[in-house]
């Protein structure tokens, strides 16, 4: 039997063909859609989302091979797939790059008039990875007018208003921070007023609810000196992804937006989604403009739980004919990005084709190759026999390269290339000791005048040389002359130049170590600037041999640097920088949750898979790689927004259905945790004290659950506050809860907040019942399941402690006591408690620090609030309010006493 008409709202689709085509109707009841997303257990990668759906398959509808179904040749594998139920409000989805919605913008206010932007969102987050694009009026120069964008770089998000005044020259103005929350709904909105009447302009920014206001001022107004105008662009108007620049477009829900002509003037444009027909292409707004969607942007009034892919389609059918059926399984996009496991090529590999080279050779060829091929069109090898290749492989931003062998010979072509004035010739090389003697290691065949060959020479000492060479090789000249001390073992960059300056032709011999800034020496001489036509090598003698080589390009201009960063692997890069890049290199889509520049310092990126990559980062950083909810894409949380959450939902005991099973055991128990950096040093930290401490049980601990672990860090002291930091979140005392189940069919009011959950998300659960313990626990989201039926649907969460995520920060929070205990026994209705301090300072009182309290002690289990301290010395007398999380008991002398919070010092 398929679904009938569901009450709940419930919708399967699939992209058939690029449109989107309901299949609710042929699910069937007897299997109940299952929608899974989450961590198997608790680390910092996520599996990826699953779906079971049961398609009814009688008229073969659903068979790739069937001719006479109406999606003949165009059911195949990786078919995307959505499940989705209603989220209240139409709005206007932006759920992928390209997405956005236009309308012609002729008659929009320009000039000298006064401009009043405003549009109203709930982005998956305030603080984007990189620009993105909210509304716009914009096109390549010369038809830039404006564009209002959020900016990265702020917790809370900030805004960036561009505007010009000529269709070329820009002016940019940031905000200060917005102080929104990944979720939130407001709306945004910056006045420009072109003449402040003091010879100036004042760009003014505002936070509001809604687009009705009431408006808060973001900061201080942007006062600049001279007025100023706004180009009348031609191109559209339009909110969401800027096809002219590459940003990456807001992603989620646009509730509303305006234009007005002056600031709070008449009203030149507003549109409300939430009066669009859902499912419709276009939109006419209450000022008579008609919008159009473009790329993946969708007026809907539905929220998605799953987004995958269908990689297969199993026919089955029963033995009489009466039914057939296709069990379909879908996937997130981690399922297919995890089939491939090859690996992604060095970072200069990667990097140096961006520069569009002329030509380029990476030489990472295999130890038995005779020539380099390069991966520039129309580029022929570099030949290199008796090169030692693959020889040389410390070099953090390349595969292994080769090495020079005396008698050894290097010859490559330059493709001919539009004449230029000037070119660029770059190559990384090592040597772990300095050459004996002034010895060539390129000689260059060029069309300068009157110098058509050079040599690139390195010498003794750090010593550096370039010789011009006639045509005939009778005359020489030194051009440029340097050296300033030793360059061997370590890698270096040498990158030469040459330019035309008016009748002098320039040269420029820069010698970089990799990471670092290196020497410029330059020289000139009267001439005409030529293409670069060959390089060439050799014989080489026993003065080079062992000097390695690699990474050869040829660019036909100056001052290209993509070599800057790439040759060392990015060392140093935060994860989320990291994540980010190498996602936009290879085309996923990929956002940040959290502040990028908060996360770990990650060590050299080295060719491994895409997947590796990202996983690396979260590892590094203790953060998750998990899937976007509502689009083929990914989410990089960072370990950072994982602290101090404030709940996203709030699960009473009453609304979870039996039964709530919390486990207490030893699965994640981690207390002797070394960390070590991939090729450098290590850290150890071992939990020595407390109940999930390595004593032996008889002595108050649990024994020893060590674990080793490599990470790529930057550096060596990033290992022992990594070790200690897993060993912390290895011996929480807390309960995890594999199943928390919530029938959202009985509690309707839940399913707003359930739909914005993440992985990671806080949940809390109140009221439960004495034997759990505690009245409220927090928990981190791990796992996600739907199950949707007719006119039901189930909701399974599994939770860990949030604890451990609670940190303290400076001057806001207290650390916990070194140790104090109660120092007389007390009664279970006593208010007045004895505590005797054991070890380290005394308590603060509360006629020297009042503003600290109250705060929240626990003793025995039971949580009380501490109201007042008297006296300065131990012991000393607590004022306290009792059973503050329903624990009522007597304690003797001796109990211990702790913060109920204490305050934990962050990664």
């Amino acid at each position: 039997m398929a679904f009938p008409e569901d009450p709940l709202g419930l919708r399967a689709e699939l992209r058939i063909g690029g449109t989107w085509v309901d299949v609710t109707g042929r699910a069937y009841t007897r299997d109940p859609i299952r929608t899974v997303v989450g961590m198997s257990a608790q680390g910092t990668g996520v599996d990826p989302a699953s779906l079971s759906l049961t398609l009814s398959n009688k008229d073969g509808v659903f068979s790739p091979r069937n001719a006479l179904s109406p999606y003949y040749g165009r059911l195949g594998r990786n078919t995307a797939a959505r499940i989705s139920v209603p989220g209240g409000e139409t709005h206007l989805a932006l759920r992928n790059r390209g997405a956005r919605a236009t309308t012609p913008s002729m008659d929009l206010p320009s000039g000298t008039t006064d401009l009043d932007v405003r549009i109203e969102l709930s982005p998956d987050t305030w603080s984007p990875p990189v620009e993105a694009e909210l509304m716009s009026r914009w096109s390549t120069a010369p038809g830039r007018g404006w564009v209002l964008a959020l900016s990265p770089g702020a917790i809370g998000g900030r805004l960036q208003w561009s505007w010009s005044p000529d269709g070329v020259a820009t002016i940019n103005v940031l905000s200060t921070s917005l102080g929104l929350g990944p979720g939130e709904r407001a709306a945004v909105r910056v006045t420009l007023d072109v003449d402040n009447g003091a010879s100036g302009r004042t760009v003014t920014f505002y936070k509001g609810p809604s687009l009705a206001g009431p408006w808060t001022e973001v900061g201080s107004p942007a006062v600049q000196a001279g007025t100023t105008t706004t180009f009348a662009s031609p191109s559209l108007l339009g909110i969401g992804d800027l096809p002219a620049i590459a940003w990456a477009g807001v992603l989620d829900r646009v509730h509303g937006a305006e234009i007005r002509a002056g600031i709070g003037g008449t009203v030149a444009v507003r549109v409300d989604w939430a009066t669009a027909i859902p499912g419709a292409a276009t939109h006419t707004d209450t000022t008579g403009r008609a919008w159009t969607l473009e790329g993946d942007a969708e007026i809907t009034s539905r929220v998605p739980i799953f987004v995958g892919e269908v990689a297969s389609w199993p026919s089955r059918w029963a033995p009489s004919g009466q039914d057939a059926w296709v069990p379909i399984e879908g996937a997130g996009i981690l399922r297919r990005m995890q089939q491939g496991r090859k690996a992604l090529s060095s970072t200069l590999r990667r990097r140096i084709p961006t520069g569009t080279p002329v030509a380029y050779w990476p030489m990472e060829e295999g130890d038995t190759a005779t020539q380099a091929y390069s991966p520039v069109p129309g580029c022929r090898p570099l030949t290199a026999p008796g090169f030692d290749w693959a020889s040389a492989d410390t070099l953090p931003g390349s595969s292994p390269l080769p090495t020079i062998t005396a008698g050894s010979t290097l010859r490559a072509s330059i493709p001919a290339y539009p004449t230029s004035t000037s070119w660029q010739l770059e190559f990384v090389y090592f040597r772990a000791t300095e050459p004996t003697l002034l010895m060539p290691i390129m000689e260059l065949a060029t069309g300068l005048s009157s110098w058509p060959r050079l040599s690139l020479r390195l010498g003794p000492s750090g010593a550096v040389q370039v010789l011009g060479i006639s045509a005939d090789g009778e005359s020489t000249s030194i051009l440029v002359n340097g050296g300033a001390g030793s360059v061997a073992g370590q890698w270096n960059r040498l990158r030469f130049t040459v330019e035309q300056d008016g009748a002098l032709v320039r040269l420029a011999f820069r010698l970089i170590p990799i990471g670092g800034q290196g020497e410029l020496w330059t020289g000139s001489y009267t001439g005409t600037v030529g293409p670069l036509r060959s390089i060439s090598g050799g014989l080489y003698t026993s003065v080079l041999e062992g000097t390695a080589l690699g990474h050869v390009a040829v660019f036909n201009r100056t001052g290209v640097q993509v070599m800057d960063f790439a040759d060392h692997g990015y060392n140093g890069e935060t994860a989320g920088a990291r994540a980010l890049r190498i996602a936009s290199e290879e085309g996923v889509q990929l956002a940040v949750l959290g502040d990028p520049a908060e996360s770990a310092l990650m060590g050299p990126q080295r060719p491994q898979a895409l997947v590796e990559l990202l996983h690396e980062c979260a590892e590094a950083d203790g953060g998750i790689l998990m899937e976007m909810p509502g689009a083929l894409g990914l989410v990089y949380r960072t370990r950072t927004s994982l602290y101090n959450q404030d709940p996203v939902l709030v699960l009473p005991y009453r609304s979870i259905a039996p039964s709530l099973d919390p486990v207490e055991d030893d699965q994640a128990v981690r207390n002797d945790v070394t960390a070590s950096r991939r090729g450098g040093g290590s850290g150890r930290a071992v939990v020595e004290t407390g109940p999930l401490s390595v004593l032996p049980s008889e002595q108050g601990g649990v024994g020893i659950y060590d674990e080793s672990v490599e990470l790529n860090l930057a550096d060596d002291s990033q290992a022992q506050p990594m070790a200690a930091w897993l060993a912390h979140l290895g011996t929480v005392d807390e309960a995890r809860y594999p199943s928390i189940r919530v029938d959202l069919h009985r509690h309707p009011e839940l399913i707003p907040a359930v739909l914005r959950l993440r992985i990671g998300d806080l949940v809390r659960l109140t009221g439960l019942p004495l034997w759990v313990g505690e009245l409220t626990t927090d928990l981190h989201v791990m796992q996600i399941q739907h199950e949707p039926r007719p006119r039901a649907w189930t909701v399974t969460l599994v939770g860990t402690p949030a604890s451990p995520y609670r940190v303290g920060a400076v001057g806001d929070d207290r650390a916990d006591t070194d140790g104090s205990a109660l120092a007389a026994d007390a009664s279970a209705s006593a208010t007045t408690l004895t505590v005797a301090v054991t070890a380290g300072p005394p308590w603060i009182t509360s006629s020297a620090w009042p503003a600290e309290f109250p705060f929240g002690i626990r003793l025995g289990g039971e949580v009380v609030t501490v109201t007042a301290i008297s006296g300065a010395s131990s012991p000393q007398t607590f004022t306290a309010t009792r059973a503050v999380n329903g624990i009522a008991k007597p304690h003797a002398a001796g109990t211990d006493v702790r913060l109920a919070q204490p305050a934990i010092v962050a990664l």
